[in-house]
């Protein structure tokens, strides 16, 4: 692995519980770092394409607007034709007739250019920029980086079509918590803080949860992206995921990373990561764990498991109650 980070939030709150990153270096002898990208901060000071892992957005904005419900069927070539170019579901599978669920399941790319049509690429961009994805989150530290997308507002149709799956449009790690944060805090955009309180004058200062928007999404349709989420993990790619006793919601991404002032991709580099919440319908905690060039395929077999390790650890830490009895026990 080249570099990853952790990022760990209460949804309800916007408070980060845990921000890491690596490589990273000693603060007692710092001149001794060569490597001069350690000093910046990853989760919100620089910029990646975040790949599958914004599916939910997309077919979040899409039922928000009843375009589509979690049950509408489509049918899967294996690609999709815009213009004169090709896009391809990963591994050039083609899995035919399948519902809006079964497209986060399996990851389907063709299935998110599929939600994003239903719903227009005006009202996508609307909602990309409802979940945050068009300015800073305001974060209480310094050098906080944000894109404007301009690529990506220029109108081409091709453009809109990988953005629906995360390629092709910027963020931060820091917005991508944030608007997941909106999906299972009720279609509230909160902003993130790293500072509880403060002691000013003998008087303790606390810093209370901020919503920056409000009605993302509808809360009904929270809870929708929240399941269909949760059955990614149940009868999907993240399974791996799965802790017995609690519904899990997640989504997995494996992206490719675009070339330095080039055109295309590198065929051998990608960002593997997971995003995920639990209790899923009543979220204590959400996690985003994110890797660069780690030797495995895909994020379920390096993000998934070490997401699975931690949220354990927070649940049994936190001693959250399981929403159901194991059969396993």
């Amino acid at each position: 692995i080249e570099k990853g980070e952790i990022i760990v939030v209460k949804p309800a709150t916007g408070e980060i519980v845990a921000l890491a990153n690596f490589p990273t270096f000693n603060p007692n002898s710092y001149s001794e770092s060569s490597n001069l990208e350690v000093f910046s901060n990853s989760a919100f000071q620089q910029l990646f394409e975040p790949g599958s892992v914004l599916k939910p957005l997309t077919m979040a904005s899409a039922l928000d607007q009843g375009k589509i419900t979690p049950h509408t069927i489509y049918t899967d070539a294996g690609f999709v034709k815009v213009g004169s170019l090709t896009i391809r579901n990963y591994d050039n599978r083609v899995w035919g007739e399948r519902t809006m669920t079964e497209v986060l399941e399996k990851s389907i790319n063709t299935g998110a250019v599929f939600a994003e049509k239903e719903l227009g690429h005006e009202l996508f961009l609307e909602y990309l920029e409802r979940f945050g994805f068009f300015d800073k989150t305001g974060i209480d530290l310094q050098g906080e980086v944000f894109s404007r997308n301009q690529e990506l507002k220029k109108g081409y149709e091709i453009n809109f079509a990988t953005a629906s799956f995360g390629q092709g449009i910027e963020v931060t790690s820091l917005q991508l918590v944030r608007a997941f944060s909106a999906i299972a805090n009720k279609g509230k955009l909160l902003k993130p803080f790293i500072v509880s309180k403060m002691v000013k004058d003998g008087k303790v200062l606390e810093n209370k949860p901020e919503v920056q928007r409000e009605g993302v999404i509808s809360e009904a349709v929270s809870s929708q992206v929240a399941l269909m989420m949760v059955s990614a993990v149940e009868n999907g790619f993240s399974g791996r995921a799965k802790i017995p006793g609690y519904y899990v919601a997640g989504k997995t991404g494996t992206a490719q990373v675009p070339k330095v002032n080039q055109r295309g991709y590198y065929q051998d580099r990608t960002v593997q990561s997971f995003i995920g919440f639990a209790p899923a319908l009543q979220a204590e905690f959400l996690i985003l764990v994110k890797l660069y060039n780690p030797e495995t395929k895909t994020a379920e077999y390096s993000a998934v498991p070490i997401f699975k390790e931690l949220a354990k650890y927070i649940i049994d830490y936190w001693k959250i109650p399981p929403d159901y009895v194991s059969p396993n026990k």
